[in-house]
């Protein structure tokens, strides 16, 4: 088995010679190249493979296996170094990519939905303190009608309670002050200074003469506030007060009383604007002619109790009172 190849020597021109190991020819000619790049370069164009100059030495001093052997080994640390040489030229291409122009994109339809949210908010916002900062309807003017009906519209249609308590037929529904005249409803001040959309809209009371029962409907305007749309503590308190008497004064035979005790706790903040309902009932064991014992709570629309009391309704002796009658 032989091989030929040309070798060419850095410092004269290619030569032949035969190289021969024992009575075998090795190679006739070689062409031995002065680096590997040469040898690469030279032999992509003219041979189809051509060995370099430290290779033919290894082959002379240690066989031809020895060369197979140490061929792989150099085939790995090429195909490492191509492999190594990939993630610069993507990176590079990434970062050409990135700095090429791109169409931006127009802020204005993002722009006008911020303009019309925050524009919303703001008018609802003001509208909200303007009513809120702005002095109440004055009782009798054209708002404070307008606004009445509106009070009266909703608790015809809009509260279930009162459905309720209709339909429940041991209730019997009655208006605050029925055998009052104009001029006592002036002098008394749920129905005179706190008349009104501000104050105290609207007033309904329905009795259950078997549990000795009453629960009063009650709007509370804003003019009531003690804090902005938190209902002072001392009108609930009245409110609260007349609607405990007129469960007393309905059990006592007199049919009429004045407060003697009167203890609240407040539960919850009572807000203005909405309606609420007024909780009393007799305790009968504990009552008497002369005497009524009376324990009631303020309730929000949910039904979540605000406020709790109770309280002591005496007939005075040796001074005479108004009847208040069998109606409210």
């Amino acid at each position: 088995m032989s091989w030929r190849r040309k070798v060419k020597s850095p410092k004269s021109k290619a030569r032949s010679r035969d190289l021969d190991l024992g009575n075998r020819r090795l190679f006739s000619p070689v062409k031995v190249a002065s680096d590997k790049s040469q040898w690469k370069r030279e032999s992509s164009e003219s041979q189809p493979y051509l060995l370099p100059g430290c290779d033919v030495i290894r082959i002379i001093m240690f066989g031809p296996r020895r060369i197979l052997q140490s061929r792989p080994r150099c085939n790995a640390t090429q195909l490492k170094s191509v492999h190594l040489s990939k993630p610069r030229l993507s990176r590079h291409a990434s970062t050409i990519a990135q700095t090429e122009p791109t169409a931006a994109k127009s802020r204005w339809p993002r722009r006008l939905v911020y303009a019309g949210i925050f524009g919303g908010l703001g008018v609802a916002a003001g509208k909200w303190m303007d009513e809120k900062v702005s002095a109440p309807a004055v009782p009798g003017s054209v708002e404070d009608t307008a606004k009445l009906e509106e009070i009266n519209h909703v608790f015809e249609n809009g509260l279930p309670i009162v459905q309720e308590l209709r339909n429940n037929p041991d209730y019997v529904e009655s208006n605050v002050y029925e055998g009052f005249s104009e001029e006592d409803k002036a002098r008394r001040l749920t129905s005179g200074p706190l008349r009104g959309s501000r104050g105290l809209a609207l007033q309904r009371v329905f009795w259950n003469d078997k549990e000795k029962k009453t629960i009063s409907v009650v709007y509370l305007g804003s003019g009531l506030e003690g804090w902005p749309t938190v209902v002072h503590g001392g009108a609930l308190a009245t409110v609260l007060d007349e609607n405990l008497g007129r469960a007393a004064i309905r059990h006592l035979p007199a049919r009429t009383g004045v407060t003697a005790n009167l203890e609240i706790n407040y539960r919850a903040p009572v807000y203005s604007g909405n309606f609420y309902t007024f909780h009393s009932q007799v305790d009968p064991e504990r009552s008497t002619e002369r005497k009524a014992y009376v324990t009631g709570e303020i309730r929000d629309p949910v039904g979540r109790v605000c406020a709790q009391a109770s309280a002591l309704f005496v007939v005075p002796k040796g001074f005479e009172l108004r009847k208040i009658g069998e109606r409210f």
